[in-house]
């Protein structure tokens, strides 16, 4: 049956809506061609249609199966239609079970999946109330399949690396050569991974702290994978046993995620990101990012943000941005504003906020002044803060910036805190139910004779924003005083329901600070976890909620794991724990500073800093480096030109390995190329981020891998390839005795299969046991296609819910009602004690000054690692502007390859207000030079408008590229031209500052954690 006979058969009933036209439609016996070249001119064939009686029928060229959306990092569900003759995706929509998928609730997981695809269709009658749509990205991913830059085969590089010049080779010949070494390309010897594993010599006896030889194999990976990511990470760190595993989160966004934490918990190696409530939310700030356009569910923000907009005229929120993107109006502000800020400027309008809203008593006294849980619940609150927790200020006093403890005053032990008491003045412990003293200062008599100066929690925070003219801090983020006392105003005007909300755009050498303050907000009026307020759950998957790999019905994690002995290479850990440390001291010299900066606060794992550990041959130069799913070398700030000479040469690296589709601007430098999976041919589990509820997606291959095989007839991609690598070196944790059931029974991994199926059982099986599925439901969702897989690895019993769960896509905790009171279920809470001083991080020394950080959010200037102040070395007269950078909406780094998206738009811009373009003689569509501190530029279209900020240049990410498929590609002597629209534009990151301050190759980086920064950093523009 082709297209048209299909459509003729009833399936313009499917897309009429409900009413008389839709009754009249679905009657009609023929739907001529004329009609269907009307109301669709370029559909696909459906996948099913409803008769003349309204039952569905299944289109029998094609097969209907739930997967996952990887268009972007938000991970959603998908369900995909599939022509059975091609194996071909041929539309990718919503998965409606899930929440990230539907504007409103989720279909519950006891509805049969057929039902399901009724409930979505018009003759439901619900018509567009539940649509289960994914985001243009992910309805273009399938064009990622058939790409003729896609790599398939196995390649070895011939010639020079960077050359994109390749031969294809078997898989056999790519393992032999890569494990054994020896003179692979005839420029010497190189060693191979089984020499570098067994060799147990130090890597670098002059710092004997940073391990043995097999701690030279650095593997770089994207972290937003899910199983797979995690699947990678038990290679390397329980099978070979290498700390030295980078990521992208360090120099994507990450010091947000870690800042934010700052104030949720009392430790400094947490994360948390609030998202807004929009179905009750008064008043939401979005900073550094916009609603629905990145991060936080993007697909279904945007439609929240429209049905509040629409159904609720009481909602108003302001983007606060250097830039004005789409979803807000710079005309109609009636609900949503946008308020430009100077690239650099958020830590300063926290503090403006926080400055008026402390002095002018617009804060939550009675939950601020709750010492404890119980004192809480007492005044029908759901959570506490430590605001009138005393702080010891006795200089030389052990405790000195650390909370007074019961036990220093004889009344408890070390962990409990102490506070005085608001009715009666007396020091008392901070178990207390009744309310505490929220300022307090002065010196305090404890016990045994001794007094100490102490002062609350609260009283410190008054003084810290207090510490700068309100004045100052609007000429720094370039907001009008007026305009924020009018923010703080509306901030503090609406009771609880209110929210604010960031997403990597934040990215000064403050990042950290700016988050740890952002969450202070929050805390000051009571937001968190409270209907209409901020909501910390979002994106928490059955990974972080259970320990999903140690059972319930097979420990995944139960084998020998190899040791894993020493710091990783971007020195991430203790310094005063470090030989280095210990040897200056040994040797009566300061200990401080560090030869390098240290992360003692949260372990980055950061790629581009390993790189360049690499590059500085300190503490070692890596043997072998392998890199899945990542490109450092195009998105890491800065980076490029301090490490690619190091990289590219073999002497200094031996051995690259990389496993990907796709030959981007990172993996181009690699000696062998192993094909790994898109996407639709993965196994693949993930949490979603922006879903409010606990919930996984979870899928099995629903095509066939377009890889090269195996000789034993398995597809080649990363976890065959490292599967493959294990049981030749003699790792363990692949092979044989991989893992174990909870009776104790080895069972072996030999092929993906092998780990995911038993994890898939896991999930399916913790806390209350999934039910079976029905025949109809297997043969539906196509799982019937690898229910022997299923079988043939798993116990009778433990099918049913195994299968069950891949029928609806994956596993999702149902929340039926969102509140209780004026808060959020417990389901979507985040219980904790909220910091207004963070007593861990005011523990941790900085690894230049040897000081100790502060416990609150710090407002200062943009410095280098050496403290010195960043435009004290580049002057505003020579560098005018700061730099900042955004995601455009769909456009991304990885879309690129993706044609219906690259269709869009062909270049990005250098974006400027109008005003400051005049100053240089600049006006719109000029062609333009941004000059870059470091000796680079970029170039490009100048937009110059009046939605930028002033004083501030604007570069949206996602173009620029010079590989993936952007150039010419030669495999086996055949080329395989470049395509243009992928190179247009530019790219940023390359041309970004780094570290004067630090020795050799360096990254600008956040002060805080350790992350790289990329905005507010000092630039000029030139005509060209």
């Amino acid at each position: 049956m082709d297209r048209r006979d299909f459509l003729k058969a009833g399936s313009v009933a499917a897309v009429m809506t409900t009413g008389a036209l839709g009754a009249k439609a679905a009657t009609k016996a023929k739907t001529t061609d004329a009609e269907i070249g009307r109301y669709a001119p370029t559909s696909l064939t459906p996948e099913y249609y409803f008769d003349k009686d309204k039952q569905l029928v299944e289109n029998p060229e094609q097969r209907f199966a739930f997967s996952k959306c990887f268009g972007c990092f938000n991970v959603c569900g998908a369900r995909v239609s599939i022509d059975n003759k091609t194996d071909k995706v041929l539309r990718a929509v919503g998965n409606p079970y899930t929440l990230t998928n539907n504007a409103g609730q989720p279909f519950t997981m006891e509805m049969p999946p057929k039902e399901a695809m009724i409930q979505l269709s018009a003759v439901s009658g619900l018509s567009q109330s539940n649509r289960a749509t994914l985001c243009g990205r992910g309805n273009a991913v399938p064009d990622a399949f058939e790409d003729k830059h896609r790599v398939t085969q196995c390649l070895k590089r011939v010639g020079k690396r960077g050359e994109n010049r390749w031969q294809s080779i078997s898989y056999e010949q790519l393992l032999k050569e890569v494990i054994e070494g020896g003179d692979l390309f005839g420029e010497g010897k190189v060693e191979g991974l089984r020499a570098i594993h067994d060799n147990p010599a130090l890597a670098n006896p002059k710092y004997p702290d940073f391990g043995p030889v097999k701690n030279q194999l650095l593997v770089s990976t994207s972290s937003e994978q899910g199983a797979r990511a995690d699947f990678l990470h038990r290679f390397v760190k329980e099978c070979w046993g290498t700390p030295n595993i980078g990521n992208k989160d360090s120099y994507c966004g990450h010091q947000q995620v870690a800042g934010c934490a700052l104030g949720c918990f009392d430790a400094v190696d947490e994360m948390a990101l609030p998202q807004v409530d929009y179905e009750e939310t008064k008043f939401a700030i979005f900073i550094g990012t916009n609603p629905g356009l990145s991060g936080n569910g993007l697909n279904v923000g945007s439609r929240r943000l429209a049905k509040a907009r629409s159904d609720r005229p009481d909602f108003k929120y302001v983007v606060v941005d250097p830039i004005l993107r789409s979803l807000t109006s710079e005309v109609d502000n009636s609900q949503g504003e946008w308020l430009p800020i100077i690239s650099g400027g958020d830590t300063a309008l926290m503090f403006a906020m926080m400055q008026y809203i402390i002095n002018h008593d617009r804060y939550r006294r009675a939950y601020l002044e709750a010492p404890s849980q119980a004192c809480a619940d007492a005044i029908g609150e759901i959570n506490y803060t430590n605001a009138t927790y005393l702080v010891v200020k006795e200089s030389g006093h052990p405790l000195y910036n650390q909370f007074l403890t019961a036990e220093a005053c004889g009344l408890g032990d070390a962990e409990v805190k102490m506070v005085i008491d608001k009715a009666s003045g007396q020091l008392v412990t901070g178990e207390s139910d009744k309310p505490a003293e929220l300022f307090y200062k002065g010196k305090l008599a404890i016990g045994n004779g001794v007094e100490l100066q102490v002062e609350t929690a609260f009283s410190l925070l008054k003084q810290r924003v207090n510490g700068y003219s309100m004045r100052l801090l609007s000429e720094r983020c370039g907001i009008s005083m007026a305009k924020i006392e009018e923010l703080a105003k509306e901030f503090t005007s609406h009771g609880r329901s209110v929210a604010i909300e960031t997403c990597t755009g934040c990215n000064a050498s403050d990042g950290g600070q700016f988050t740890f303050a952002m969450i202070m907000l929050g805390t000051l009026v009571g937001a968190h976890n409270a209907k209409g307020g901020m909501m910390h759950m979002g994106g928490v998957g059955y990974a972080a909620m259970y320990d999903i790999y140690d059972g319930p019905l097979y420990n995944l994690m139960d084998f020998e794991h190899t040791s894993l002995t020493g710091f990783n290479a971007e020195r991430s850990g203790d310094y005063e724990q470090s030989h280095e440390y210990q040897q200056k001291v040994a040797k009566g010299i300061d200990p401080y500073p560090a030869e390098q900066p240290w992360n003692n606060t949260f372990v980055q794992d950061n790629s581009g800093e390993l790189l360049v550990a690499h590059a500085n041959k300190n503490p070692f130069q890596f043997k072998a480096w392998i890199t899945w799913a990542t490109n450092p070398i195009y998105g890491c700030s800065g980076l490029q030109d301090q490490v690619e000479d190091s990289i590219k040469d073999p002497k200094q690296l031996g051995l690259i390995i990389a496993l990907d589709p796709y030959i981007n601007e990172t993996n181009v430098l690699a000696d062998y190329i192993v094909p790994d999976s898109l996407q639709y041919e993965q196994w693949a589990n993930s949490r979603m981020w922006g879903s409010e509820f606990v919930g996984d997606v979870a899928c099995v291959p629903v095509v066939a891998s377009r890889n090269v095989k195996t000789a034993q007839g398995n597809d080649v991609n990363m976890e065959q390839f490292l599967i493959d690598i294990s049981k030749a070196i003699g790792l363990p944790g692949m092979g044989e005795k991989a893992f174990k059931d909870l009776e104790g029974r080895d069972l072996p991994i030999h092929e993906p299969a092998d780990f995911y199926v038993p994890l898939f059982a896991n999930i399916a099986h913790t806390g209350s046991v999934l039910p079976s599925p029905t025949e109809e439901d297997i043969a539906f969702t196509s799982v019937d296609r690898v229910l022997p897989l299923f079988k043939a690895r798993l116990k009778p019993e433990e099918l049913g819910p195994t299968a069950y769960m891949l029928t609806r896509g994956g596993r999702y905790e149902r929340v039926d009602e969102r509140y209780e009171g004026e808060f959020f279920n417990p389901m979507m809470r985040m219980d904790t004690q909220f910091q207004v001083y963070n007593e861990s991080l005011a523990r941790v020394k900085d690894s230049y000054s040897g000081q100790f950080n502060d416990g609150q959010p710090v407002y200062d200037v943009d410095r280098f690692w050496d403290g010195s102040a960043v435009r004290q070395l580049w002057k505003v007269n020579e560098y005018p502007f700061n730099l900042s950078t955004f995601k455009l909406h769909l456009r991304s780094p990885y879309s690129v390859a993706l044609p219906r998206i690259t269709a869009l738009g062909e270049t990005n811009y250098i974006h400027l207000h109008e005003d400051d373009a005049a100053k240089f003689d600049i006006k719109d569509g000029d062609r333009a030079q941004v000059l870059s501190p470091k000796g680079k530029h970029i170039e490009g279209i100048v937009q110059a408008d009046k939605t930028v900020a002033r004083n501030t240049i604007v570069v949206g990410m996602g173009y620029g590229h010079w590989c993936f498929g952007a150039s010419d590609l030669e495999i086996d002597g055949q080329v395989i031209p470049g395509i243009p629209s992928r190179g247009t534009g530019i790219c940023p990151n390359p041309f970004n500052i780094v570290d004067p301050s630090r020795k050799g190759a360096s990254l600008y980086r956040d002060r805080t954690f350790g992350s790289t920064a990329r905005h507010g950093v000092p630039v000029a523009i030139r005509k060209v």
